[in-house]
Order: C-alpha cells, then sequence, then structure tokens
C-alpha cells in the first residue's frame, strides 16, 4: 500500500511537471513590465497556423511581442 502511494505521488509529481512546461505563461510585457497583457492571435492561411502573440494594454506602451510576430 504505501509503495503504491509513493508511485502515485510520483507520477503526479510528473504529471504537474509536464503539463506545466507544455503551456507557456506570459504574465507581464517585456518592454515596460506591466502585466496588462491582451492575447491576440490570428489565422495564416498560407502556413494553415494559427499565430499567437500578445499586445501590451498600457497606454503607455502598446507593443506587441511573441513568436507570431516572427
Amino acid at each position: 500500500m504505501k509503495k503504491s502511494l509513493i508511485f502515485l505521488f510520483i507520477i503526479l509529481i510528473i504529471g504537474f511537471t509536464v503539463s506545466s512546461c507544455i503551456k507557456e505563461v506570459v504574465t507581464y510585457c517585456i518592454y515596460c513590465g506591466q502585466a496588462s497583457l491582451e492575447e491576440v492571435s490570428k489565422f495564416n492561411k498560407e502556413t494553415g497556423r494559427t499565430e499567437i502573440y500578445y499586445k501590451c494594454t498600457n497606454q503607455n506602451c502598446g507593443k506587441t511581442f511573441g513568436a507570431g510576430q516572427l
């Protein structure tokens, strides 16, 4: 019983680690440091992929950044 609980605990830790690595979370603007972001996504018809980037909603900044900008 004790070994199965330890094994279950290890599986849960591995699951949380993998799931946290898969989802990248952007929480602040890399230019001004404010936590006011808006996620913008566009579908690119040429590549068939959705491009996701972030736009700062701070009035003094307003810059966009992310992998979709490349």
